[in-house]
């Protein structure tokens, strides 16, 4: 199943990206505001080995949250672009208690279309000040991401965006390290995109 959808995915990028006409030229900018909400996807304990799936009591413990975020990105070549974005993202846990992140990452996306409608495909790499509970952790932050971005008009746009946050916990106490821990969610946001 997993090559199947693989081939399809090749078959519908490959003629896109293959035919598709530059916009953007080397300079071009895009700012973006986010909103939306993400699904705890599972959590994983190193210390004994086991994975909890999906959102609520039962599973991972923790509730549908909300994100929100400002973006920017200057293409450093007709299809791609470099930048960057800084979030808040939280959830409750099955105890009620507040889950928060705070990421902000470097972001590398590659837009196979672009124009009236734009494809970005992302990835991005930084850290996520994180709090549970009384404890707090700075700790590493990762994604992908695949969006769909409708222009109407020159400059304004309107999208939607999915794909998968991973944070881990490593907690360098001693009498914490049993918590230690790596956290998947899937964001599901709708974002303005201002682009010049």
């Amino acid at each position: 199943m997993k090559k199947f959808f693989l081939v399809c995915l090749i078959a519908f990028l490959l003629p896109i990206t293959l035919y598709s006409v530059d916009y953007y030229d080397a300079g071009s900018q895009q700012f973006s505001f986010n909103l939306g909400t993400n699904v705890p996807l599972f959590v994983h304990f190193f210390n004994d080995n086991t994975t909890l799936t999906g959102p609520g009591e039962g599973n991972t413990g923790m509730s549908m949250g909300g994100y929100g975020s400002i973006s920017y990105q200057m293409f450093n070549s007709p299809k791609t672009a470099i930048g960057g974005e800084i979030g808040y993202n939280f959830n409750f846990s099955a105890e009620k208690e507040f889950f928060s992140a705070v990421p902000f990452f470097a972001k590398y996306s590659y837009f196979p279309l672009q124009g009236t409608f734009d494809i970005p495909l992302s990835v991005g790499l930084g850290g996520a000040y994180i709090k549970y509970k009384t404890g707090s952790l700075m700790t590493l932050y990762t994604n992908f991401e695949v969006g769909a971005i409708w222009f109407p008009g020159e400059n304004w746009g309107f999208g939607i965006s999915t794909g998968i946050w991973l944070i881990p916990e490593f907690n360098y106490e001693e009498n914490l390290k049993v918590d230690n821990a790596l956290a998947g969610f899937i964001p599901i946001t709708l974002s303005v995109t201002y682009r010049q």
